[in-house]
């Protein structure tokens, strides 16, 4: 049922597995390991990603399993390298070569098995990237690394990333789906050769909390400083009064006759006949007692004298006997 269900030529699988294993072997030898530690790590980095993308595929069984002569291919790399692990000094353009045919191959074979068993872009993708770049984070994990997919530095899993989107997007839509594989494994070379030689480099964290707090709260500042408080009394008599001169002379300008006003409770005052309005010493002196402090004799009895004459309180200023 799984050669029928996901058909993808064996040669290619075996090519994958054998650059991986190589990668992964000439790895164990720079880190001193024994013969069993780099044809562990050979087979790990070769045979680790498919085997997560078979767990995760649920239905089909671990194909490395299914064709033990995978494992046999990546063992017997492991042990070529151990043996020759000198040439590895002197290789380092062909162990970045076969890691990167490797994520590429890993990407193609991985695609194309989950478009073969039924699921969407999305998923497809998912595996495809997961399978390309899981062998060498298991590597590196086993080796006591920082796994370089996730490190900001030159595009590896995004390199991947992009190889299985468009390698997923022309297989299923079927735009030029004989060359998808081949379009797969380009850009995934490319993308990686071109971010070492032209330095493109993923970046580390940013924060930008500073940033956008202060590009919210910029508006709020701005508004709260047109919004002004509300005016206490004193300010809103000064504008009454600034409103009332101005319409008195506006008044006079057109002949009209303004009745004076006190300077202080801004009530007008009455002015009989034939008489001239009082000056504004005489409207203070004319105004309610409330509004000043000390009161004479004449205007506390006039003030008072609505009293009955029986019930007329005692005169304040009279000398007590």
């Amino acid at each position: 049922m799984l050669e029928v269900v996901l058909t993808i030529p064996f040669w290619l699988e075996l090519a994958a597995v054998l650059t991986g294993g190589l990668s992964g072997a000439m790895s164990a030898v720079r880190a001193r390991y024994d013969i069993f530690g780099v044809v562990c790590i050979a087979i790990i980095t070769g045979l680790a990603g498919g085997i997560m993308r078979d767990l995760l595929l649920q239905n089909y069984g671990i194909y490395a399993f299914q064709r033990p002569t995978l494992i046999v291919a990546a063992a017997a790399a492991g042990v070529i390298v151990f043996f020759f692990g000198k040439l590895a000094t002197y290789l380092d353009p062909v162990v970045d070569l076969l890691d990167n045919l490797s994520v590429a191959l890993w990407a193609v074979i991985s695609v194309g098995k989950a478009l073969s068993a039924g699921l969407d872009i999305v998923p497809a993708v998912i595996l495809g990237t997961i399978t390309a770049v899981g062998g060498g984070i298991l590597r590196d994990i086993c080796m006591n690394r920082e796994p370089e997919a996730f490190q900001a530095g030159a595009l590896y899993g995004s390199a991947a990333l992009i190889g299985s989107i468009a390698y997923a997007l022309m297989a299923q839509n079927h735009i030029l789906d004989q060359y998808a594989a081949l379009t797969c494994a380009v850009l995934v070379l490319g993308l990686r050769y071109a971010s070492l030689f032209f330095g493109w480099r993923t970046s580390p964290p940013r924060d930008y909390s500073d940033v956008v707090t202060s590009a919210v709260a910029k508006p709020v500042k701005s508004v709260a400083r047109r919004v002004r408080p509300p005016k206490g009394k004193v300010e809103r008599d000064k504008e009454r009064r600034g409103y009332e001169k101005l319409r008195a002379f506006w008044a006079r300008m057109n002949g009209e006759v303004v009745p004076k006003r006190n300077a202080k409770s801004g009530r007008e005052l009455e002015v009989p006949d034939g008489r001239t309005a009082p000056s504004d010493a005489s409207v203070e002196h004319a105004a309610d007692p409330s509004d000043r402090i000390i009161v004479d004799r004449e205007e506390l009895r006039r003030i008072m004298g609505s009293a009955g004459e029986n019930d007329q309180p005692p005169d304040p200023f009279e000398p007590r006997r």
